[in-house]
């Protein structure tokens, strides 16, 4: 029964520490995508909850074996008429159909906790990489604007230039022309 809560404490532990999305390796080669992190999470999470499941079979067969055990030694006391032994072999057998009871309880309950912080871990990774998808759709229409207003601001500025020199063109051109003028009327 103590295994099976250090499993269940273990397991738990380990579905935890698999949520931590804090990576602090800054190496670009190793870092990895929110899909890929995603998908290795799961793996993980699949894989210890396999793991718990084995060793939870593990142990509700070792208690049903004892409890197997205890009937055999009891049909043996009984057919060889030894009362005392009978009497020990069937106390033996009311700790094996309690302890074997009491480990099913205990594989269901732990079951199904590790199946909801599986269930609730994996929500919570897709949960993060939907935020890290969310935020990563916001910055590229972030992105797209301020592109569009540096477009737009660059465009104002070429056309305002080609206007201030058109109309330094025109002054020249004038002036130039006024120069000729009284050149002539000269």
């Amino acid at each position: 029964m103590k295994k099976l809560m250090l499993i269940a404490a273990v397991a738990g532990t380990i579905i935890a520490t698999s949520c931590n999305n804090n990576t602090k390796n800054n190496d670009a080669d190793n870092e990895m995508t929110a899909g890929e992190k995603l998908d290795q999470t799961l793996e993980t999470l699949e894989e210890n909850q396999d793991h718990a499941e084995a060793v939870l079979r593990e142990e509700l067969a070792k208690a049903e074996d004892r409890v197997n055990k205890a009937k055999a030694d009891l049909d043996e006391a009984v057919r060889k008429g030894d009362k005392r032994a009978e009497e020990d072999a069937r106390k033996a057998l009311d700790e094996a159909n309690t302890f074997w009871e009491k480990t099913k309880a205990t594989a269901r309950e732990t079951g199904v906790k590790i199946e909801d912080g599986t269930n609730k871990a994996i929500d919570a990774t897709k949960g993060a990489a939907e935020s890290t998808g969310n935020a990563l759709d916001r910055a590229y229409d972030k992105t797209i604007d301020a592109t569009k207003e540096a477009a737009d601001a660059t465009g104002k500025a070429i056309d305002n230039a080609v206007e201030k020199t058109g109309e330094k063109a025109n002054k020249v051109a004038d002036d130039a022309e006024k120069k000729l003028n009284d050149l002539k009327n000269r």
